[in-house]
């Protein structure tokens, strides 16, 4: 499976961001013939909700299926080839928004799509979560596609897994002070999964308001390839880059076939789920607060006497 990963510039006019994609993306067909193009989250330019971006309603934001959607399918049809639209801000029916992944099929239509499921800042607000994480089936098996933050949930990556996803593409926005961590991260967690990670971003920065104190919010690039085995490519942090990379299914499913003789990949073979129950129960965000509770812990362990 040939993958093409696009690393985006937002543009000054941010009219001019799908117009650079499409010519992006067609250039990649044409020099590198891939089986899956992907563009980073929000390729069309900064959200309208994010800090000092209030004029981009409207701009880049869109429905979906839509106008961008029926550009992107066209080339898709053209050149046949799978196209990851990263991610928008999808204007739903409701007057309300879902940052949103669109997977095209090689004739254009669309094959699935993936609503982001863990809000980030402004989109707790904004944004309607997703309320599932499916695979989509495709010609190479099962993929899997995880919108930015939801990649920072260990449970988003190995829910897909466990349904078959060899690959998870993860359409994101680098923030410039997290970059260590995040490639940390991605091999980690394509070691863990015994997945291909494919993580798209773009470059840009944006400037303004935010609880009464003005921000600066720099997305960073670094798009980023890896294997259960390591990165093996990965894009500069301050300009538009593309990666080319041939990632092997068997390899997958050879690493995860049951084996005696090497236990280095059993991290899904080994999972015990009966012992995994109380993820279902009580967790952050249902009124606990793990800081006081281990604080607590703490204090009340201390005032134990020694025996």
């Amino acid at each position: 499976m040939k993958v093409v990963t696009i690393q985006t510039t937002w543009q000054d006019e941010p009219r001019h961001n799908v117009t650079k994609a499409l010519e992006l993306v067609e250039s990649c067909c044409m020099s590198d013939s891939p089986d899956i193009i992907c563009l980073p989250e929000f390729f069309l330019g900064p959200p309208w909700y994010m800090p000092g971006q209030s004029a981009l309603q409207g701009i880049t934001d869109t429905n979906i299926p839509g106008k961008i959607t029926e550009q992107f399918g066209a080339l898709s049809k053209k050149y046949a080839v799978y196209i990851l639209l990263g991610s928008m801000v999808e204007s739903l029916q409701n007057g309300k928004y879902c940052n949103t992944a669109v997977l095209l099929n090689r004739a254009g239509e669309i094959a699935g799509k993936a609503h982001k499921v863990h809000m980030f800042a402004n989109e707790t607000v904004v944004c309607e979560p997703g309320n599932s994480i499916e695979v989509i089936n495709t010609e190479f098996g099962p993929i899997g596609i995880a919108v930015c933050s939801d990649f920072w949930v260990p449970e988003t990556i190995r829910m897909l897994a466990l349904k078959g996803a060899h690959t998870i593409f993860v359409p994101g926005g680098s923030l410039k002070q997290n970059l260590d961590a995040m490639v940390n991260a991605i091999h980690a967690t394509a070691y863990l999964n015994c997945v291909n990670i494919v993580y798209i971003s773009t470059v840009g920065e944006i400037h303004g308001e935010r609880g009464g104190r003005t921000i600066t919010v720099s997305f960073a690039g670094t798009s980023i390839i890896a294997t259960p085995e390591g990165i093996i490519a990965k894009a500069p942090d301050n300009e538009a880059s593309t990666l080319v990379a041939h990632l092997s299914i068997e390899n997958i499913l050879k690493l995860r076939a049951p084996t005696y003789n090497d236990d280095t990949w059993k991290n899904l073979l080994s999972r015990a789920p009966f012992s995994y129950k109380k993820l279902n129960e009580d967790y952050v965000g249902l009124g606990r607060d793990l800081v006081a509770e281990t604080k607590k812990s703490i204090q009340q362990t201390q005032q134990i006497p020694p025996p």
